[in-house]
């Protein structure tokens, strides 16, 4: 059963207030931007980027942007010191100006990628409403703007070819709203989540979570277990099991003010 906005927003709070500390996991897309028509549209707005830099240097926050995207993505758009980044799901970080690769590239990745692509690439042609991303160590298709029964079969086309193509020991498959992702294995927030905690511990730490689709339920099921709060934006997905949902990144962006001004 979820809670209140305010009990749990008070819970955060107090725990501030009484001088402990916060890990705050952020999704971007969806959780700190609105969704755009498409990822590169999603650019950080002046708001945001203060907003992130202010958290970047709070004394007792301690502020990871863990998101689908690239890290080089991640680094482009927020260019701010003190950020922990994790691209890719937290398959690539950036910790302390430090990259570290949770999972290093294995040898026949970028073929395995690219023959996914070619088929791929030909099962799209000639129709709209479709998006192939190329994230580097990862493929995405996004099917969204398609018509919904076209995109069930397209997708459903496209996960063929991806199991023929793919090597399961070193890839894994994820989905979503009329979306699939061929991925590094450990490509998996909530796996991330447990090894940040684990390898970089915080005296004091309460640990929460901010996301708004299929991908963070991981995220937030870690979170949750460590005794920290789980935060579901928007209704895009179900999400369950979160303690709250919050309506969209406005509110958000107004929760993540309120934690700067209880220190």
């Amino acid at each position: 059963m979820q809670r209140s906005d305010e009990g749990v927003r008070h819970a955060i709070l107090t725990h501030l207030r009484d001088g402990g500390n916060l890990t705050l996991f952020l999704d971007y897309d969806g959780t700190l931007q609105p969704i755009a028509p498409t990822p590169a549209e999603a650019v950080p707005d002046d708001e945001l980027l203060e907003l992130l830099t202010r958290l970047s240097v709070a004394p007792r926050i301690r502020t990871v942007i863990l998101s689908g995207r690239p890290l080089a993505d991640l680094r482009r758009m927020l260019r701010i010191q003190g950020l922990l980044l994790g691209g890719l799901y937290g398959v690539e970080m950036l910790i302390e100006g430090r990259v570290l690769l949770r999972e290093a590239p294995h040898n026949g990745d970028r073929e395995s990628l690219n023959s996914i692509r070619k088929g791929w690439t030909s099962l799209l042609k000639g129709r709209d409403g479709f998006l192939l991303e190329d994230k580097g160590r990862a493929i995405a298709l996004h099917a969204r703007w398609a018509d919904p029964e076209q995109a069930m079969s397209v997708l459903a086309a496209a996960r063929e070819i991806t199991n023929d193509a793919m090597d399961a020991s070193q890839f894994r498959i994820l989905d979503g709203d009329r979306y699939l992702e061929v991925a590094p294995l450990m490509a998996n927030k909530g796996e991330t989540v447990d090894w940040l905690l684990a390898e970089y511990p915080v005296s004091r730490d309460l640990p929460v979570g901010f996301g708004d689709d299929n991908k963070d339920e991981a995220a937030f099921a870690v979170i949750q277990r460590r005794g920290g709060i789980a935060i579901g934006v928007g209704h895009r997905y179900p999400l369950p099991g979160v303690d709250l949902r919050l309506e969209s990144p406005k509110m958000v962006r107004a929760w993540l003010e309120s934690f700067l001004q209880a220190q």
